[in-house]
Parts: C-alpha cells; sequence; structure tokens
C-alpha cells in the first residue's frame, strides 16, 4: 500500500504540472519559465532578456553580457506549499564567449506517509525535481550563437530518475540604430529540445516535445533629452503536436533605476516592476495562470569589470606596447642614421672635402638633438670641420684679393687694387704683401693723376655699367670710390643708385623664379635707398597678387566625414586596415603602413591612434629625405604630419629650419650665377 500510494502521488504530481502546462503532460513543468522580469513580460521579452536567466531563455544572449551575474527567483505555486525557484549565473570572457549555469527546482517537502488504510506513518517525504541547463554563447561575426546541454532529476522519497541529455540551440542578432528615439532591434531565434530529453517515470518513459521561438524586442527613446527607455517585445512559439502561440511584452525603464512591465502570454495577462541601485536588481512579476495567479521574486546582481571595459583597457595596453614598439624602432633608425651621417662626415674631413664634411655633420647634429641623442662627440667633431672649413674660406678669399688686387695694379687700375688690397688685408692684418701692395697703389694714385678726374672718371664708368646693365661690375667699381671718397656727395649718390640697382635686378629674377619670399625682401631693401620709387610699388602690388593668387582655394567639391553614421561595414574595413598597419610597421614596410593608416584616417580619422602613428610615421620619413639631401620633400612630408598634429613644436622645428636651409642654398645660387 506504500509503494502504491507513492506511485498515485507522483503521477498526481505530474499530471498536475502537466495541467499547468497545458500541454498534454509531455513537457516539462520548468517550461513557464523564469525570472520575474522576463515573466512581467509574458516571456516575450527573449531578445533582451537577462543574462542571468539566458541559459533558459535565450543563450545567444549570453553573448551580450558584460559583466559576471548571478540572479535567484523564487515562487509560490497558488496556494501550496510547492516551491518554484531558479538560480542562474553566467560568466563572460573576453575572447572564448560566456559560460551560464541555469538551475531550476520545483519541489515540496514535509509530505505526509500513510498506509492504505490511512494510517500515519513515521516521516515525512520530499518532492523534488531539478533541471540544470549548462550553457555557453559567443558572437560569431556579429550573429550571437547559443547552445545549452539540459536535463532534469526527479526524487521521490526514495524513488528518483534522471533524464537523458537534451540540446537547446539559439540565434541572435541586434541592430543598432542611429537616431534619436530608435535605438536597437534585436531578433532571436531558439530551438529547444533538437535532442529530446526523456526519463522513465512509473514503468513509463515519458520525452519533452522539441519547441521553437522567434521573437523580437525593439528599444525606443520615447523623447532625446530623456533618460528613459520603451521595449516592445514579441515572440512566436510552435511546440510539437500543439498549437502554436504568441506573447508580448513591454517594459519601460526610468534611468536605470525603477522599470514598470506588463504581458501577455497564451492569453494570461501579466505585470511587475523592478527597483535598482547600483549593481543590484530587485523584480517583481505578478502572473496569471490558468489555475491563479503566481507573486514571483528574484533579485539579481552583476559585478567585475565589465568586458567593454576590459577590452579597452587591453586595447589601450595593446596600442601602448605598439606605441612603445614604434618609438622604439624609429629611435634606432634615427640612431642609425646619425651614425651614418657622422661617420660619412668624418670621411670627407678625412678626405679634405669640408664642404661636405660640414653639410653631413651639421645634419647628424640636427637630428641627433631632435632625437635625444647625446651629441658631445658629434659636436666636437661638427665645430672641427667648421673651423678648418672657415680657415680655407679665408686663405681663398685673401689669395682671390691678392689676384684681384694685382691685376688692377697691372693694368694701371690702381684704386681697384687699392680697393681690393684693402680686403686682402682684412683677412689678413699681418700680411706685409697686402700692405705693400696697397701702400703702391697709394702712391701711384698719388703720382699719376689728380683726385677729381679719378671721382669723375669712375663716375662715368657707373653710369655707363648700369646703362648696360652689368650691375655686378658697376657695384664693385662704386665700392673702390666708397674707399677712396667715401664724404663726397656724387660717389654716395652714385652708391645709392648701383645698389637700388642691384635689389631691383633681384627682386625681379627671384619674382621670376617664383621666390616670392626673395623677391619681396629685395623691393623692401631697394625702397631703403629710394623710398616710394614708382617700379618698387609696381613690383609690391604684382608680389602681394601672386600671394593671394597661390592661396586663393583650389574649387573642388568636399566630401564630409560624417563620423557618427559609419556603417558596420567601414567599421570593419577600418578595423582591418588599421591591424594591417601595425603588421607591416612590424615587419618593417613603413611606407605601406603608412598607406593603410591614411586610409584609416580617411574614413575614421579618430580612430584608436592612427593620428599619433602617421604623425610620427611622417616625422621619420621625412627625417630620412632630409639626410638623402631631399629637403622640399623632407618639407612635404613633415607638413602633412603638421596638418594632424599643429601644435607639435619638434615638426614645426624640423620645417623652419629646413625651409631656411633651403632658402640659403637658392640665395647661394642665385649669387653665384649673377657672378
Amino acid at each position: 500500500m506504500r509503494r502504491l500510494a507513492i506511485y498515485i502521488l507522483c503521477l498526481f504530481i505530474t499530471a498536475l504540472s502537466a495541467a499547468a502546462a497545458n500541454d498534454g503532460g509531455t513537457r516539462s513543468p520548468f517550461s513557464l519559465g523564469a525570472g520575474a522580469r522576463d515573466l512581467a513580460q509574458g516571456g516575450a521579452n527573449i531578445a533582451f532578456g537577462d543574462a542571468a536567466t539566458a541559459p533558459y531563455w535565450n543563450t545567444s544572449r549570453l553573448a551580450m553580457a558584460e559583466q559576471i551575474a548571478i540572479t535567484g527567483f523564487h515562487s509560490r505555486l497558488y496556494d501550496s506549499d510547492v516551491a518554484y525557484q531558479y538560480f542562474g549565473a553566467v560568466v563572460p570572457t573576453l575572447d572564448w564567449g560566456c559560460i551560464g549555469l541555469g538551475i531550476f527546482r520545483l519541489g515540496v517537502s514535509g509530505i505526509e506517509q500513510r498506509d492504505a488504510d490511512n494510517v500515519l506513518i513515521p516521516g515525512e517525504l520530499q518532492d523534488n525535481r531539478m533541471a540544470f541547463y549548462l550553457s555557453y554563447g559567443k558572437d560569431f561575426s556579429g550573429y550571437d550563437v547559443g547552445l545549452a546541454v539540459s536535463f532534469e532529476h526527479h526524487s521521490l522519497g526514495t524513488y528518483s530518475a534522471t533524464s537523458s541529455p537534451g540540446l537547446n540551440l539559439s540565434l541572435g542578432r541586434t541592430f543598432a540604430f542611429h537616431s534619436d528615439h530608435i535605438r536597437e532591434l534585436s531578433l532571436a531565434l531558439v530551438g529547444r529540445n533538437l535532442i529530446k530529453p526523456g526519463k522513465e517515470l512509473a514503468s513509463d518513459r515519458v520525452e519533452q516535445p522539441s519547441a521553437f521561438d522567434a521573437g523580437f524586442s525593439l528599444k525606443v527613446k520615447p523623447a532625446a533629452p530623456w533618460d528613459h527607455n520603451l521595449t516592445l517585445s514579441a515572440v512566436y512559439t510552435r511546440v510539437d503536436y500543439l498549437d502554436s502561440k504568441y506573447a508580448a511584452g513591454i517594459e519601460y525603464s526610468f534611468h536605470d533605476l525603477v522599470s514598470l512591465r506588463g504581458g501577455v502570454r497564451d492569453g494570461n495577462l501579466s505585470a511587475g516592476g523592478g527597483l535598482s541601485y547600483k549593481s543590484i536588481t530587485f523584480d517583481y512579476a505578478l502572473v496569471d495562470r490558468d489555475m491563479g495567479s503566481l507573486h514571483m521574486f528574484a533579485i539579481s546582481t552583476a559585478f567585475g569589470t565589465p568586458l567593454n571595459s576590459k577590452r579597452k583597457i587591453r586595447a589601450e595596453t595593446r596600442e601602448a606596447e605598439f606605441n612603445s614598439l614604434m618609438n622604439n624602432r624609429l629611435v634606432s633608425k634615427n640612431r642609425d642614421m646619425v651614425t651614418d651621417l657622422m661617420q660619412k662626415g668624418r670621411q670627407y674631413l678625412d678626405n679634405g672635402n669640408l664642404n661636405e664634411a660640414v653639410n653631413h655633420l651639421d645634419r647628424a647634429l640636427f637630428l641627433a638633438r631632435n632625437a635625444g641623442i647625446d651629441t658631445t662627440g658629434l659636436f666636437e667633431l661638427a665645430l672641427e670641420s667648421h673651423k678648418r672649413l672657415e680657415e680655407v674660406i679665408v686663405r681663398q678669399e685673401y689669395g682671390q684679393y691678392m689676384d684681384s688686387a694685382q691685376a688692377r695694379f697691372d693694368i694701371r687700375d690702381y684704386l681697384a687694387a687699392r680697393y681690393f688690397a684693402g680686403l686682402a688685408l682684412d683677412k689678413f692684418p699681418n700680411s706685409n704683401e697686402a700692405r705693400s701692395l696697397l701702400e703702391s697703389a697709394d702712391a701711384a694714385i698719388e703720382s699719376n693723376t689728380s683726385r677729381e678726374e679719378m671721382i669723375v672718371g669712375r663716375l662715368m664708368m657707373v653710369d655707363s655699367l648700369l646703362s648696360y646693365g652689368r650691375v655686378e661690375n658697376a657695384l664693385k667699381v662704386v665700392n673702390t670710390l666708397k674707399e677712396y671718397a667715401p664724404d663726397d656727395n656724387r660717389v654716395k649718390l652714385a652708391i645709392r643708385k648701383t645698389e637700388f640697382e642691384f635689389y631691383k635686378e633681384k627682386a625681379t629674377t627671384a619674382f621670376a623664379a617664383g621666390n616670392l619670399r626673395l623677391a619681396d625682401g629685395a623691393v623692401d631693401t631697394a625702397l631703403t635707398f629710394f623710398p616710394g620709387h614708382q617700379w618698387c610699388t609696381n613690383m609690391k602690388a604684382r608680389i602681394q597678387q601672386e600671394v593671394k593668387r597661390r592661396a586663393a582655394p583650389i574649387d573642388t567639391p568636399t566630401v564630409p566625414v560624417i563620423k557618427e553614421t559609419i556603417s558596420d561595414e567601414v567599421l570593419k574595413e577600418v578595423r582591418e586596415s588599421y591591424e594591417t598597419a601595425q603588421r607591416l610597421f612590424a615587419k618593417g614596410s613603413l611606407s605601406e603602413a603608412i598607406e593603410y593608416w591614411e586610409k584609416v584616417d580617411r574614413l575614421a580619422p579618430d580612430y584608436q591612434s592612427v593620428r599619433q602613428y602617421l604623425v610620427k610615421a611622417y616625422k621619420y620619413v621625412g627625417v630620412e629625405l632630409y639626410g638623402r639631401n631631399l629637403l622640399r620633400d623632407a618639407v612635404d612630408t613633415w607638413k602633412k604630419a603638421s596638418l594632424l598634429d599643429p601644435g607639435n613644436n619638434e615638426i614645426n622645428d624640423y620645417i623652419k629650419r629646413t625651409e631656411n636651409e633651403i632658402r640659403r642654398l637658392e640665395e647661394l645660387s642665385y649669387e653665384h650665377e649673377s657672378k
């Protein structure tokens, strides 16, 4: 009789569960679901449900979990002592997806034992039914995929049965909208019991039917300034051998602190709410079922660093590591370039090619200072080369002046001979040869002609040379007059006129060559001799007009960059290009890396550290071009870096120094051609 009573009680509980589910007795009693938040919405929110209840509702939802989450759920079935409970926990990982565990319990204790004569037997019975869901979810190329292995265990008194494993699969996809009102749309497909679990109970094998859910959730922001969210959900359910069912739910959240919920499922209404404080949430649901209403309670928490923060920290760590690698690589290359320039400079110095030695050592010194390299030995070597070059230049100039003085003296141009002898004496004040030639020229001037005749003849020569455009020769003649008769007003006027013509010619040549800065400077100098001169005024106007023409923007259509509306496809392309550039740089392919970084900068200018990398890469390429004497190319490359980082003083110093060097070289080249 005792065994018979147990069988009768077992069948009664099984029938009661089937009646509650209204599915012919084959569905699990746990098909009611778990979680006060989910059930308050009629179980319709399978796409945006809580992570801790995802092991049952939708395992693909685990792929969206950000923190370790735990939930506990409790309800009493109607007015009985039967407890319906759920515990869920999920642990997300950075790269390997998220694992979850869901445990259901449906049970009652304290059942009296009686025999067939209704005589009380000592001891009490317990009826416990457990369900376990071991689940996993991960994102694959924007799709959330999840699976769960489930089984149930039923114990009644000394009897127990465990089901075979079942398998659930789910697939989800979330779409984000860049809109003031529509925020997200999430879709979910869930297949339950694709491998059907079954167990032996009272000599009968019971298998749970397969079921399929298809649902969506739409998150809406009612008003842009408000921190409120409205979520609308719906789900379609198809169970083997049963009619299709529908459910719908709604949730309104205020500042993520207070939530109000409602839903409908199988024609039964549900409602509830939730309160959140920091990381703890309390939820309540009132669910109407065929046998009455159920009060359900749940408490949930989430803790640990969110995955987004972990990803950001990891990305920042990787960026810092790559940044360090890039700095070390570029500094190493700069050191190699400085060493190479220094070695070549030393070779030129040893071979007596002082001009090239000074050029290479000056550039090495400039690069070393900006790269933070010790310049002690390099500075001493550069100083030695400058000193030796200066000595050679002085000797060369002295020889040239003495040759010119002697040549003028031989053709009886004593005034010019005196002028060049004086210049030679300035170079070597103790030179007896220069002093002797100067004294000989003075004596010849005194003996051969009068001072006045000398001045008049020279002035006539200046006018003649200027009329034929021989400005350089005229300038040499007036310089001899300046030494001979510095206080004569006619000489002063001739000097002003000749120097004016010299700078006038210089401005004309520079303007024709496109060097507006040099032309403008020459005009300003010419105006100091004859202020307000009409030719200078006209040339000034032409220069200003040309400057404006060059500065005028090119009328080409511009494509605005819309940072907020980067599509997922473009973002994927940006990410791949960024990572490709980093790999290319690590392999030493700087030029190819720059191409990919430039592509990233065009598509997403603010993406991670792309501009920082471009600035460093442009700086190094410019340094490399500078070391190869490609000065204009170096300036153009550094200007790209300056556009990305206008406040970079180091880049601006590079540009300024190199432009000055180019200008000096142009002036030297022009003066050489004029001579």
